[in-house]
């Protein structure tokens, strides 16, 4: 849904279930218009989105989010300030096929998104 529009992938380093993606943002994305027009911010649930097209792209299956027991936004994620981030992804699958997910985004210097989720494949 984002991927190609919103942002899109530069780098893709997997380590067993861990997996790294480096990605550009599109600072000129339409959703920065009103997000805010001249301080562009990264919606929260832009960047869960996010989480869940790279799962996807990972699992090579499409997942639905089940539950998330923690999601801090840490930092303000400028797409001008900071238009390269990593998205670490740490993926276990459970007995019950489910996918637990630890998600940090960030740069060299901050971090912006800490998240632990659970999602089911489609």
């Amino acid at each position: 849904m984002l991927e190609n529009s919103f942002y899109s992938i530069v780098d893709k380093q997997v380590n067993n279930q861990d997996v790294v993606y480096t990605i550009d943002l599109n600072a000129n994305h339409e959703i920065f218009k009103g997000h805010f027009p001249d301080n562009p911010v990264t919606p929260g649930v832009i960047q869960m989105e996010i989480v869940k097209e790279l799962v996807s792209d990972f699992t090579e299956k499409s997942v639905n989010l089940v539950s998330m027991s923690n999601c801090k936004f840490l930092a303000i994620l400028n797409p001008n300030e900071s238009p390269k981030i990593d998205v670490q992804l740490s993926l276990t699958i459970t007995e019950d096929a489910s996918i637990k997910v630890n998600a940090v985004f960030k740069n060299d210097a901050t971090s912006f998104l800490k998240m632990s989720a659970v999602y089911s494949v489609n």
